[in-house]
């Protein structure tokens, strides 16, 4: 098994119906870690560069679907099927996604 240079945890957690915090399954995760693991496939760096994986709960509920990108530790939320694109593109260079960063390094640089 290679060992990448980054990974993408995609919290996929999934609670009861009517849950007052919802869950990242709920709305859309499922579908954005398929897609995001396609986009890095087209890019050419699923193999060995980066890997996106399904997460158990990342605790960041009140963001929406989260997604945890290390080894820069920051952890995006509110992610779409919209952002897929950019976050592979970041993810592939070794940069981050600023607008989604909800917790951890925010800003330039």
């Amino acid at each position: 098994m290679p060992f990448r240079k980054r990974y993408l945890f995609v919290c996929t957690n999934r609670r009861p119906d009517g849950h007052p915090k919802g869950s990242c399954a709920e709305k859309g995760a499922e579908e954005i870690v398929v897609k995001l693991k396609e986009a890095l496939l087209n890019r050419g760096v699923a193999k060995d560069i980066v890997r996106a994986c399904a997460s158990g709960c990342l605790d960041l509920c009140e963001t929406g679907v989260t997604v945890l990108q290390e080894p820069e530790h920051v952890a995006y939320g509110g992610v779409k099927l919209d952002d897929v694109e950019a976050i592979a593109d970041a993810a592939a260079a070794g940069g981050v996604v600023e607008r989604l960063v909800v917790h951890g390094r925010q800003g330039p640089g």
